[in-house]
């Protein structure tokens, strides 16, 4: 396994520098051995760099306004991180990260459709954005609708079977589903 993680941190390190986005022919070779790996630590690391090359770039501006986006809407600075993600997605308007970041501060506001709306470009930009496809079954989870949900979530799991948490969920939610319609 040591030797895996040291190909695939010479695929995120080298190369070329380009902008890290969705497109990067990097995530190709990482999502492959995400869906196969049985090694939860192999999977947290595999995972981790998927989320580097989705949230940085070789242009400080856009890095800039990623970390003061992030950053805000951790500290519930609602104002300054729409500000700072809607500053992202006008200058990068196919970094789908900036979409899902901006989808994940909707949610938090509690404006459910403008949180769709972003997750759908999210997805429509990434499809295999397991993050935003397991952020629209929260949300559908969260307008009531479980069988929505409970899609999304498998969704999500046919791209990163690493998600315990949501596996433990999609369970559950099969279960309450199964039993409402006996």
């Amino acid at each position: 396994m040591r030797h895996v993680l040291i190909v695939l941190m010479f695929l995120i390190v080298g190369g070329t520098s380009a902008l890290a986005d969705q497109d990067d022919p990097r995530l190709g070779p990482l999502f492959a051995r995400l869906k196969v790996t049985t090694n939860s630590s192999e999977a947290a690391q595999i995972q981790g760099l998927i989320w580097d090359l989705w949230m940085y770039s070789d242009k400080e501006d856009l890095n800039a306004l990623m970390k003061q986006g992030t950053f805000a809407l951790g500290a519930r600075d609602f104002d300054l991180a729409l500000e700072s993600f809607n500053a992202l997605i006008a200058l990068a308007p196919n970094l789908a990260e900036a979409w899902n970041k901006r989808a994940t501060l909707y949610y938090l506001m509690e404006d459910y459709d403008s949180s769709v709306a972003d997750v759908k470009k999210t997805l429509a930009l990434e499809p295999r954005h397991f993050g935003a496809i397991v952020g629209m079954g929260l949300m559908y989870e969260a307008l009531g609708d479980r069988e929505a949900a409970l899609e999304a979530f498998r969704r999500g799991l046919e791209v990163n079977p690493h998600m315990p948490h949501i596996r433990k969920k999609s369970e559950q939610l099969a279960r309450e589903i199964k039993e409402r319609n006996i």
